[in-house]
């Protein structure tokens, strides 16, 4: 059985031939093909016939790369229908383990009122999943890869709210018109890692 993997919006890297084109999913059909629009496609690609041999790479949301072996069914450039896959197997990059949480999260902006820098909620989320490098927001807000954003909880009512910055690293299709956002701590302090220690050990606290 095929693990499913491929999402629309994936990025990865297509190599045919020893050139790499770097590409995102734009439609797939489990078991049959996966339509990539390909970023830097060349004149090579013209020349390409059905059937050729092709290599995918890519790292999926589970932070294991992938290194797959497939063939070319179609090309209309700058787009390509890859096979999907018979067989999918990956290695684990992923430094730290993820834990399921469900954190109701403000998302918060840095606005100078009277010469001063404070904090204004610009909007909210839920995040889904943590770890000690990094979690998983679920938000109706509209991000790109490599912006930063501003988060803050509240995991009990006795403590004060965990408060974060963050990189987002990548980007999913989330239900209900909402985008899951793969978030990097930025610059993370010794006392928020602990913190964040404390909440993997019991996560529904």
């Amino acid at each position: 059985m095929v693990k499913d993997i491929f999402y629309t919006g994936l990025r990865i890297l297509v190599e045919i031939f020893e050139k790499k084109y770097q590409g995102v999913i734009m439609e797939f059909s489990a078991g049959e093909s996966i339509s990539i629009r390909l970023s830097n496609p060349d004149a090579t690609l013209v020349h390409i016939m059905p059937d050729t041999e092709c290599k995918v790479k890519f790292i999926a949301e589970d932070g294991m790369a992938y290194n797959i072996d497939t063939v070319l069914l179609k090309r209309k450039i700058p787009n390509i229908i890859i096979k999907y896959p018979a067989k999918t197997e990956g290695v684990s990059i992923r430094k730290h383990h993820r834990v399921s949480t469900s954190y109701w999260t403000s998302i918060m902006d840095e606005k100078n009122e009277n010469g001063k820098t404070v904090m204004e909620k610009i909007g909210d989320g839920t995040i889904v999943d943590m770890s000690l490098g990094g979690c998983k927001l679920m938000t109706m807000l509209q991000y790109k890869a490599g912006n930063h954003i501003q988060l803050s909880f509240e995991y009990d009512e006795n403590s004060s709210p965990v408060a974060f910055k963050g990189i987002i690293r990548n980007i999913k299709q989330a239900p209900y018109d909402t985008t899951y956002y793969g978030i990097e701590y930025e610059q993370p302090s010794e006392d928020f890692i602990k913190k964040v220690d404390v909440l993997l050990k019991n996560p529904t606290a």
